[in-house]
C-alpha cells in the first residue's frame, strides 16, 4: 500500500471515529478545575489523553503547566472514582516530578485498566499537585477534574486488540506491545504489520516493522513488540499507528483491513542537581558535594554522574570525573561528592560546572542525560599554617630558645613537615630546621629554635622569617610562602651589687651607707 493510500485511509478512519475519540482523546482537553488552587502554587491542566480499551489495558497521559511560582519535589496524585477503570489494582497512582519552574509543562502517563463492564462514556477523575514552596513549606493543590472515556476494543475482523502499552520515552528509543486475540478460527502464517501514522514516532529507519506467527489458534492472545523511536520533540498526547494483519485460512490468504490505534509516550528522562556545597579554596583541594535526583519519568539503572571536564580550564583538576550512584528510582535522590585541585593562580568567585548522568533505559540500552549545570563558588587563598610565636623575644648579647605553635589550616592532613627558619643581623640562628611528622586539621604542634641577638643591639622588634615544606594527602610535596615572625630583643640585667646599686635609688643607698660610716667613726674616737 503506497503512502498516499495510507493517509487517505488514516483520514478517512479520524472521520469515521470522531477524531482522535476513537484513540482515547478526551472530548475536551482543557479540563475543569475545581476549587481554587493555593496563591504560592497555580497549575492548568492542558491537555489529556487515553488509549484504554473495555475489558483490556492501556494508558493515560495528562500535561500539567506551573502558571504560579517555581516549585520544588512536585508530585501528581490521580484518583479515579470508579472501579470500572482504574489503575491496576488501586483506584489511586502518583508521579513524582521534582523541581517545576513557572511556565513550564510537564506531562506524566500512567498505566490504565478498564473492565469488561466498562461503558465508552466519559468517567470524571482527579488530580491534585502536591509541592513544596520556596519557604520549605509542604501544600497541595484543589481537585482538577477531568474525564477519561474508555474505547470500544480495536477490531480488525476477526482480531481484537486487548491491550496497548509502551514504554518509549521522548528522545529515546523503546517498545511497543500490542495484545491480540483471535476471536475466530486456527489461522496460519499470520503477519501482524504496524505503521507509524505521524513523524514523530517511527519504527527503527523504516516507518512499518511485522510480526510473524506461523500457528494461531482460536481465542488465543499474543503479545507483539515492536521497537519504536521517538523523537525528542515528542510531547504527551496520543500518536496514531495503523495497525493490520494477513493470514492464511483454509488455503486462501487473506488480509484485515488497517485500523488505528493510538500510542502514547512518556516524557523524556531528566535529572537535577541540588544542595550544592563548595569547600574549594585557592590553592589547594577542596570538595563539590550535592544530590542529584531522577526526576523520572523512569528508573534509572546503573546510573553514574559525570563530571564534565572544564575546557580550556587549568586551574581545576579533579581526581575522579565518575561517580557511581547505582539505581536511581523514579523521584530518588543520592548524595555525590567530587574531590577537586584548585591551582594557585585560580580567582576567587563564583563557577559553573556542568554534569551529566549516564544510565541504562529500560531495555538496557546506554545513554546519557542533558547537560546540568550548577554554579559553586571558590574561596579566596588560605594560608597552610597558623604561627603563634609566644611573645618570643631574647636579650641583647645571648642565644634564648624562641618557641613557634604551628596549626594546620587546611581541611586535609598534611604530612612530612620541614620548617626552616631564616634571620638577618643582627639576629643568628643556631641550628635552623625542625620536623612535624603529621598534623590533622586544626591540629597543632611545637616548634623550637635558638635564636641570639648580637652585644650591642637595640632593644626592639626584629623579623625572623619560616617557612614549610609538606606533602598533601596525594604525595604532592609543596612549599609555602615565608611566614615572618616577631623576634623582642631586650637589654641584657645586669646582677649582684653593682646592678642593685646603679641608678638613682642606688646613689641614695651609697649616701646612707656613707653616713652610717661616719657615725661608727664618731663613736669609736669618742670611745677612746
Amino acid at each position: 500500500m503506497n503512502r498516499r493510500v495510507v493517509v487517505s485511509l488514516i483520514l478517512v478512519l479520524l472521520v469515521a471515529h470522531g477524531g482522535w475519540t476513537a484513540m482515547g482523546r478526551t472530548a475536551g482537553t482543557a479540563a475543569s478545575q475545581q476549587g481554587t488552587p493555593n496563591p504560592t502554587g497555580s497549575f492548568s491542566i492542558v491537555s489529556t489523553a487515553s488509549n484504554v480499551p473495555i475489558n483490556g489495558s492501556g494508558n493515560l497521559s495528562i500535561t500539567f503547566v506551573n502558571t504560579g511560582r517555581d516549585v520544588s519535589n512536585a508530585s501528581i496524585r490521580v484518583r479515579s472514582p470508579n472501579e470500572s477503570v482504574r489503575f491496576g489494582p488501586s483506584q489511586t497512582a502518583s508521579k513524582f516530578v521534582g523541581n517545576w519552574s513557572k511556565g513550564e509543562r510537564i506531562t506524566v502517563k500512567f498505566g490504565l485498566l478498564a473492565e469488561e463492564f466498562a461503558r465508552s462514556e466519559n468517567y470524571p477523575f482527579q488530580a491534585r499537585v502536591s509541592y513544596t514552596t520556596a519557604n520549605g513549606s509542604r501544600e497541595r493543590t484543589e481537585p482538577y477534574t477531568f474525564d477519561v472515556r474508555p474505547t470500544e476494543r480495536v477490531r480488525l475482523e476477526r482480531f481484537e486488540v486487548t491491550a496497548i502499552s509502551s514504554n518509549v520515552q521522548a528522545g529515546d528509543t523503546g517498545t511497543v506491545s500490542l495484545t491480540v486475540e483471535n476471536t475466530g478460527r486456527d489461522v496460519h502464517d499470520a503477519v501482524v504489520s504496524l505503521q507509524s501514522a505521524n513523524e514523530q514516532l517511527s519504527l527503527g529507519r523504516s516507518p512499518n516493522a511485522s510480526q510473524f506467527v506461523s500457528r494461531w489458534s482460536s481465542n488465543e492472545r499474543r503479545t507483539f513488540q515492536y521497537r519504536v523511536t521517538a523523537s525528542n520533540d515528542t510531547v504527551g498526547g496520543n500518536y496514531p499507528f495503523s495497525l493490520s494483519i494477513s493470514y492464511r485460512e483454509n488455503g486462501t490468504r487473506n488480509r484485515t483491513n488497517p485500523h488505528l490505534v493510538g500510542i502514547i509516550p512518556d516524557p523524556e528522562q531528566s535529572f537535577s542537581v541540588g544542595n550544592l556545597h563548595s569547600t574549594l579554596r585557592v590553592g589547594q583541594q577542596g570538595f563539590v558535594s550535592g544530590t542529584v535526583t531522577n526526576e523520572g519519568p523512569q528508573r534509572a539503572p546503573n546510573a553514574v554522574l559525570v563530571l564534565a571536564p572544564q575546557r580550556g580550564n587549568t586551574t581545576f583538576s579533579p581526581t575522579e570525573t565518575e561517580y557511581a550512584l547505582g539505581t536511581l528510582d523514579s523521584g530518588e535522590s543520592k548524595p555525590f561528592d567530587f574531590r577537586i585541585d584548585v591551582s594557585d593562580t585560580a580567582d576567587r568567585g563564583p563557577r559553573q560546572l556542568s554534569f551529566v548522568v549516564r544510565y541504562q533505559n529500560q531495555d538496557g540500552d546506554p545513554r546519557q542525560s542533558k547537560s546540568l549545570d550548577a554554579q559553586i563558588d571558590v574561596h579566596p587563598r588560605k594560608d597552610e599554617f597558623r604561627i603563634d610565636a609566644n611573645r618570643a623575644s631574647v636579650e641583647a648579647g645571648s642565644t634564648g630558645t624562641v618557641s613557634l605553635v604551628v596549626t594546620n589550616n587546611r581541611n586535609e592532613t598534611l604530612r612530612n613537615i620541614d620548617a626552616q627558619a631564616f634571620v638577618d643581623s643582627p639576629l643568628t640562628v643556631n641550628d635552623n630546621e625542625a620536623f612535624i611528622p603529621k598534623l590533622e586539621p586544626n591540629q597543632s604542634a611545637t616548634i623550637r629554635f635558638d635564636i641570639g641577638a648580637d652585644g650591642g643591639t637595640l632593644p626592639n622588634t626584629y623579623p625572623a622569617s619560616v617557612d614549610f615544606q609538606y606533602d598533601t594527602p596525594d604525595g604532592e610535596t609543596k612549599l609555602t610562602d615565608t611566614y615572618s615572625v616577631p623576634v623582642r630583643v631586650t637589654s641584657p640585667e645586669r646582677g649582684g651589687v653593682l646592678s642593685f646599686v646603679s641608678g638613682s635609688n642606688g646613689i641614695l643607698v651609697l649616701l646612707g651607707i656613707a653616713v652610717l660610716l661616719v657615725l661608727v667613726a664618731v663613736f669609736v674616737l669618742r670611745r677612746r
